[in-house]
């Protein structure tokens, strides 16, 4: 029995945490194409072509840090499917504690965003993230003991 509810319990968390990483690699493309696009990109209400009456490149920057951003969120995506479906799913402990460390890490220095830029822009993201990972890290936290 006890090794019904292990194998139950990692299956749950290496299928979320391939669920998120699909979620991510997805998003990341999602937001690589608006940043290519070149059109319809908004920051704060404002169109990108409206900025570059202040300066002209400050649209090509902005989409660039964009650009950045989404390529970081796919890869990381990506990383997470190959870690859930090979190592985490093999009940490897580093498997646990790198996916803790990393994305965990990662989604608390996001979410940093509320008090040190004094935004909420993007930090349901990040709280999305967190939830997630620290969902599939709990219901599997036994498999790794």
């Amino acid at each position: 029995m006890a090794n019904e509810t292990r194998s139950k319990t990692l299956t749950i968390g290496w299928v979320l945490l391939l669920i998120l990483g699909i979620l991510l690699a997805a998003g990341g493309l999602g937001s690589l194409a608006v940043a290519y696009r070149r059109s319809g990109d908004r920051i704060a209400g404002v169109e990108l072509q409206r900025l570059a009456e202040l300066s002209p490149d400050l649209p090509d920057a902005l989409r660039a840090r964009r650009a950045t951003a989404a390529v970081l969120s796919f890869t990381s995506g990506v990383f997470l499917v190959w870690i859930a479906l090979v190592p985490f799913k093999r009940g490897e402990r580093w498997a646990w504690r790198a996916v803790a460390t990393s994305l965990g890490l990662g989604a608390v220095l996001s979410i940093l965003r509320l008090p040190m830029l004094d935004t909420r822009l993007g930090a349901g993201a990040a709280v999305f993230v967190l939830v997630w990972v620290v969902a599939a890290l709990l219901v599997s936290y036994r498999d790794f003991k």
